[in-house]
């Protein structure tokens, strides 16, 4: 596998660019947080597995408080509570209103576990905003564990106590299609930015044409502790 697959890449901001190669499943994602995910953030936030902590300062404006968890810190960015892979967050139940889980689910080990953890941190009425991907290529190998369809998300929400507000598909077929193109191209040093404005053009446009999301990239999901 190659290095480009590799490597850890983490964004610290969400500035997009419609000719970079993952405009396609940042477009969405950032969409939905702003419109659907952000009217929901309260209180104390965990950005449970932070990363790069690309989100920052779109919830800081929302919360009282935020909170970046993660194995590790990011150059550039530090962490406010350190985890141990397998251990549950150091933090008291009921200790936060908001959890924040961005691309996160799939690396690690046990999900359902993880999922519980977000639910015992919450206080009651608090939300977990999540997002998984359904199809993707490894990455962050190899600490790259699970896909998710529709199903398992729901399944795994509701075992650990969620009520489930939303769960929204990252675009449909052709928007997946032109994200595989996309990443295929990077990982063969083909790094075109007219060709990937193109590609993303003419994916999304298909895409609104042509709707079909039982192929999508990510899930984004809304959730809620009674």
């Amino acid at each position: 596998m190659s290095d480009t697959t590799q490597e850890m890449i983490r964004r610290h901001n969400m500035q997009l660019r419609d000719d970079d190669f993952h405009f396609i499943v940042l477009s969405f994602i950032h969409d939905w947080l702003v419109t659907k995910a952000l009217p929901w953030a309260k209180g104390t936030m965990l950005d449970y597995g932070s990363g790069g902590q690309p989100y920052r300062a779109l919830f800081e404006t929302k919360v009282e408080k935020y909170l970046a968890a993660d194995v590790q810190a990011t150059p550039g960015r530090t962490v406010d509570v350190m985890l141990t892979p397998g251990q549950p967050v150091p933090l008291p139940d009921e200790s936060v209103d908001t959890v924040l889980s961005s691309q996160t689910l799939e690396h690690v080990p046990d999900p359902l576990f993880y999922v519980q953890e977000c639910h015992r941190l919450l206080r009651g009425g608090g939300h977990l905003i999540l997002t998984a991907p359904m199809q993707w290529r490894h990455h962050e190998v190899p600490y790259d564990y699970y896909r998710f369809t529709r199903y398992g998300i729901e399944s795994l929400l509701k075992r650990s106590g969620f009520e489930i507000e939303s769960i929204t598909p990252t675009g449909g077929v052709f928007a997946l299609l032109g994200q595989i193109l996309c990443s295929a191209l990077v990982e063969r040093k083909i790094l075109s930015r007219p060709v990937f404005k193109l590609i993303n053009g003419i994916s999304l446009w298909l895409d609104r044409r042509y709707p079909d999301t039982d192929d999508t990239i990510n899930w984004l999901c809304l959730a809620r502790k009674p």
